[in-house]
């Protein structure tokens, strides 16, 4: 649990590190690592103003500042009670105020106008990612956030053990930190490679992906017992209520990061009793016709210090697995 933490903390203070040495670039190439070539221009426009809005800076600042006592170069020595504490910090009002979903809605819809081709008829595998990751950021924090029917924090539940997790991204049933960290993010042009060398931090997708990570590992092979619990509706009732707000502009079948929550809901429907998930069945209405998991109209971009700290601070909850 408490290396899991730091290793969102090293992608937090990754990303912006990365988004000084990338604004530092700028002043001397027209190149950014981050923003694919051959797309619209209304895109890369829209992708080069993203990375220097103010309120996206502001929410990122305040994502790194609550898990800041675990930066690399900290003296702090992660306990139970210090990782408790960094999540009151991620869960507070200011948070919420700093990061709100009227924010982050406003985001994708901007994001969904300016690159609609990117997403939907003619799509790009990097404009997708940084979709992903925005698009993960709220619900994934609001299923950090997240506590069990005992109040105790849904991030720190048991849902896989650490080997499990490893065999999900490496060869290797056991791993590391340092194994750990290489395998959450490659090299930009590189972002479904396992592993890398890291000179242009992108998340690692395959294995968010692999382990179920936005989900906090909940998986569909679970159990009923470990399945129907009040922290696996609490998750996927986070991301259900966010998409019916706001849909995911490729489809999710097309996502790198939740095409797996159709399985998981099928998993949860079946092995779980009939009003398991509530009024968030309801909200999912559309999910068997391909409704939350279609094409709509929605998008959002997380870019640079985006692409790491959304999964570094969304990742929170899963980290928490390992």
């Amino acid at each position: 649990m408490l290396k899991a933490f730091a290793i969102v903390s090293v992608l937090t203070s990754a990303a912006f590190a990365q988004s000084s040495s990338s604004s530092a670039a700028a002043a001397t190439s027209t190149a950014n690592p981050y923003i694919p070539t051959g797309i619209s221009q209304s895109c890369t426009a829209f992708l080069n103003e993203l990375n220097t809005d103010s309120s996206l800076t502001s929410c990122l600042s305040a994502l790194s500042t609550a898990t800041s006592p675990f930066a690399p170069g900290s003296t702090v020595s992660p306990t139970e009670g210090t990782v408790k504490t960094a999540l009151q910090s991620l869960c507070s009002d200011s948070i919420d105020t700093a990061c709100s979903e009227n924010l982050i809605r406003s985001k994708i819809a901007a994001f969904y106008t300016a690159c609609s081709s990117e997403l939907t008829t003619n799509k790009v595998a990097d404009v997708i990612r940084t979709y992903d990751v925005l698009y993960t950021l709220s619900p994934l924090r609001t299923s950090a956030c997240s506590k069990s029917e005992d109040g105790s924090w849904c991030v720190m539940a048991k849902t896989v053990s650490t080997s499990e997790v490893s065999e999900a991204v490496s060869s290797s049933s056991t791993l590391g930190l340092a194994q750990l960290l290489a395998l959450l993010y490659t090299n930009n042009g590189s972002a479904l490679k396992r592993r890398a060398e890291v000179s242009a931090i992108v998340p690692n997708m395959t294995t968010y992906h692999d382990s179920n990570l936005p989900f906090l590992f909940f998986n569909p092979s679970l159990d009923a017992e470990a399945l129907c619990t009040s922290c696996t509706r609490s998750v996927l009732t986070a991301y259900i209520n966010f998409e019916s707000n706001i849909p995911y502009a490729p489809g999710l079948a097309s996502s790198q990061l939740l095409d797996t929550q159709s399985a998981l809901y099928n998993a949860i429907t079946e092995k779980c009793p009939a009003n398991f998930l509530n009024n968030a069945v309801q909200a999912a209405g559309g999910i068997s016709q391909g409704g939350l998991f279609s094409g709509a109209v929605s998008t959002l971009p997380e870019h640079k210090s985006l692409i790491s700290l959304a999964l570094g601070a969304a990742t929170l909850a899963a980290s928490f697995a390992l």
